[in-house]
């Protein structure tokens, strides 16, 4: 049975650096899996517990955005 304690952690492939957030849902019972990286088929996370991981999702990053720094500031 699942607690209602979810948390949302984030993990980065070792094999090519891609950011990867999961929601982490505490069980009673152990639960294993793990998660490999969509780019380079590493395995991002493994685990073996109480507790379990979904809802893997690669974490959107725009690039900088130059020259808006100072945008806003008034001289």
């Amino acid at each position: 049975m699942a607690n209602s304690i979810w948390t949302i952690e984030e993990f980065t492939c070792a094999g090519c650096g891609m950011n990867y957030t999961a929601t982490r849902e505490e069980h009673t019972e152990p639960h294993s899996g793990s998660f490999k990286c969509s780019i380079c088929s590493g395995v991002v996370h493994s685990w073996s517990g109480p507790h379990h991981f979904f809802g893997w999702a690669a974490v959107k990053t725009r690039p900088p955005v130059f020259g808006r720094r100072w945008a806003g500031v008034q001289w």
